[in-house]
């Protein structure tokens, strides 16, 4: 099964429906909002290869389909890829990559996936290019 989970923090000074509109130009799905050591964060998660639309989208829109699949292809561990996004941006509707910590003031957006399949699934997210045109491939599936 291919799988997407979202989350990031929200914290006392943001208001929870500008977070979630953030969350929602990269992956358009229901957000929970739970506790975790003190600290609220929202959560969501997406399934098959329709629950990247706007990531897949946003990533040839912006024309970063080479530097993504790069900092994908370095992150993938066993059957996950994970990767983080700046909070900020995608609030703008604008997809960039941060660490984990310092670059995005108000907590990363932190996004893994899950595939039996993970390398084929990072191919068809963030295939190769030639100058500067993704090389499209078929969605990929899961056994």
């Amino acid at each position: 099964m291919i799988e997407l989970e979202i989350e990031t923090p929200v914290y006392l000074t943001e208001s929870r429906e500008k977070v979630e509109k953030a969350l929602k130009t990269i992956v358009d799905t229901t957000y929970t909002l739970s506790e975790k050591n003190g600290q609220n964060f929202l959560h969501g998660k997406a399934q098959g290869p329709e629950g990247f639309s706007k990531l897949y989208q946003r990533l040839r829109d912006q024309l970063i389909v080479e530097s993504a699949r790069k900092i994908m292809r370095r992150n993938i561990i066993d059957d996950t890829v994970t990767f983080y996004l700046h909070k900020q941006a995608a609030f703008m509707g604008k997809i960039h990559f941060c660490q984990p910590e310092a670059e995005s003031p108000m907590g990363p957006i932190k996004i893994s996936i899950t595939s039996t399949n993970i390398e084929e699934l990072v191919d068809w997210l963030c295939p190769k290019t030639v100058d500067g045109k993704p090389l499209e491939r078929e969605p990929p599936t899961d056994g």
